[in-house]
């Protein structure tokens, strides 16, 4: 413009002008040698500080975009010319950082007249305001904006650690995204704002430090795709729109050679904030279309996107005029900027949580499915084994027995009247052993698997088998079963046998008098307890086959068992889970 509008906002009576917003017209024919060759505006004024109290007073531009300002101050009495820049504004370890919201303080005298230059170079600039304000904190006042804009970097930083922190935690793929798009938006912010990589790293490089903007924007569009895509899952839910957002991500890199081509053809800024605003409007529809096909974390990432699309509105408007200045007008990218980090943190979590109750929902499923699996072999196994048992009883009862108790009438047709004393010793040794053999027969044969036990289940069986122990054994069993309700049909057959091995040892082998039985229940879990007053079992017994069997099926029951013998007796026990 050719127009630069002046404010001055000061109290009555300390200034010359009170309370005038004076027009000052650009002195093209007019051109002092202070250098303004280059300039693209500058502005004279003369003012008159009428007080002695110790009251700053501070030139002040409230529109971005400005890339130097140049204070000239004359003493009109004396002539002496004091020249001041923004970075001669700012402390000292500063001044590698320039300002947008530009401040610097005049140092005149009172009651006496200056004359002031402004001297402005500026290349994006749409509106150029200047005020003269009073204060007593320069500092603390005018530098707002800057330490506005290091928070924000600060909290840049501190999602990038606290997202590479879930990614190694988690190792999911949406937090590695999610860090290569803030890495992409930091260098946005870096190489946008306060000059401090111009300064630092390309001080003498006129081209990247107009043009590096340009090629943030379209690294960081780049990575915005590919982090967008995935979380809203467009590939899946909008193939359409995940096409158009990876064009927009080829077209903003193949487009922004413009800068190499043509340089000074557009201005960089304008051009980045095209390619930001169509492409948070693509991403604006991708976020409705992803919620809608049924992506609840779209609706967050939509919040974000709009937060920070407003921010750069806001900007926007206050950079062509029409919004008036404010910290947070002046600072609403950057609210809006963590506002969105706040949202799509928020939007991870949720796909996080809802990933993993997915996968336990599968692990469950898979576990239901093993299990249903297992119970299908087991009750085949159960099945095979009742079948076998019964092979084994009929085959003990036809034909073991069957030959036993022919043995035996054999035996009984003797007259042991005609034999000597030794031979009447050895016939009876026979008739007792073949008895005996016969009893051990019919009891194995007609306990390998009662009927008793699938048709009333395990404690109606235990105790008719205690019943008929006591009957035809030398041991005197007694037992204590208090089960109030039917166990698995597994669990009863493998508690039974275990009984009968235990039992079946007892009589073989303990010459024991008294024996107990104890099946019971507590809590979660089904306990057996077996002992008698034998004389143990030997150390190689031990390691016999029926014990081994016995811990085999404890195993298959997922339990827990132990047996103690000493010359007065044996104690085992068994403690198994009620599922």
């Amino acid at each position: 413009t050719n127009e630069i509008i002046l404010p001055l906002y000061c109290k009555p009576n300390l200034v010359q002008y009170k309370d005038t917003t004076l027009t000052f017209k650009s002195t093209v024919q007019h051109a002092p040698n202070f250098g303004f060759a280059d300039a693209d505006y500058w502005v004279r004024f003369r003012v008159q500080k009428q007080t002695n109290q110790p009251i700053n007073w501070v030139l002040q531009n409230d529109y971005p975009m400005v890339d130097e300002l140049t204070v000239f101050l004359i003493n009109e009495e004396s002539g002496k010319i004091l020249t001041k820049s923004i970075k001669d504004a700012i402390p000292s370890y500063q001044r590698n950082i320039q300002v947008h919201q530009c401040a610097i303080p005049l140092e005149i005298t009172a009651y006496t007249s200056y004359t002031v230059y402004v001297r402005l170079v500026t290349t994006d600039a749409k509106k150029i305001q200047l005020k003269i304000s009073e204060t007593h904190h320069f500092y603390k006042t005018y530098l707002d904006e800057l330490w506005f804009w290091s928070a924000h970097l600060g909290f840049v930083i501190c999602m990038i650690i606290v997202q590479l922190v879930f990614l190694l935690v988690t190792k999911e793929r949406n937090f590695l995204l999610y860090v290569l798009f803030l890495t992409g938006y930091l260098l946005v912010a870096i190489v946008g704002g306060y000059g401090i990589v111009d300064n630092l790293v390309w001080p003498s490089s006129e081209w990247i430090s107009r043009y590096s903007i340009v090629i943030a924007v379209a690294l960081s569009n780049v990575l915005g795709v590919l982090f967008y895509a995935h979380a809203l899952r467009l590939k899946k839910l909008a193939p359409f729109l995940y096409k158009l957002l990876i064009i927009d991500g080829i077209l903003s890199v193949l487009l922004s050679s413009w800068i190499y081509v043509w340089p000074d053809t557009l201005s960089p800024n304008v051009y980045s904030c095209t390619l930001i605003v169509i492409f948070f409007c693509l991403i604006s529809g991708s976020c409705i279309v992803s919620y809608q096909k049924g992506n609840p974390s779209a609706i967050y990432y939509l919040f974000g996107t709009v937060a920070y699309f407003l921010g750069i509105m806001i900007v926007l408007l206050w950079t062509l005029g029409y919004l008036q200045p404010s910290i947070f007008v002046i600072n609403a990218m950057h609210i809006g900027s963590m506002l969105e980090m706040v949202f799509f943190t928020w939007a991870l979590a949720h796909d996080y949580r809802r990933s993993r109750e997915e996968r336990e929902e599968t692990q469950k499923e898979l576990i239901y499915a093993l299990q249903s699996q297992n119970k299908e072999i087991s009750e085949a196994l159960v099945s095979g084994q009742k079948l076998e048992r019964k092979r084994v009883a009929a085959d003990l009862h036809d034909s073991l027995g069957g030959t036993l108790s022919a043995i035996r009438w054999t035996l009984s047709s003797f007259n042991p009247e005609g034999l000597t004393e030794k031979e009447q010793q050895v016939y009876e040794s026979l008739v007792e052993m073949t008895n005996e053999a016969h009893q051990r027969v019919r009891f194995l044969s007609h306990n390998l698997l009662p009927e008793d036990l699938e048709k009333d289940g395990l404690s109606v069986s235990l105790e008719k088998l205690i019943e008929k122990l006591n009957r035809s054994n030398k041991t005197a069993f007694n037992a204590q079963i208090t089960l109030n309700e039917r166990l698995e049909r597994q669990t009863e057959f493998e508690l039974y046998s275990i009984c009968l091995e235990l039992i079946n040892n007892i009589i073989k082998h303990a010459s024991a008098t008294e024996a107990h039985l104890k099946l019971y229940s507590k809590g979660t879990n089904i306990y057996l307890e077996i002992f008698d007053n034998g004389k143990g079992i030997q150390e190689y017994a031990q390691e016999g086959k029926g014990l081994k069997n016995i811990q085999d099926r404890i195993s298959s029951l997922k339990g827990k068992w132990q047996i103690e013998s000493t010359d007065k007796g044996t104690y085992a026990s068994a403690q198994v889970p009620l599922s």
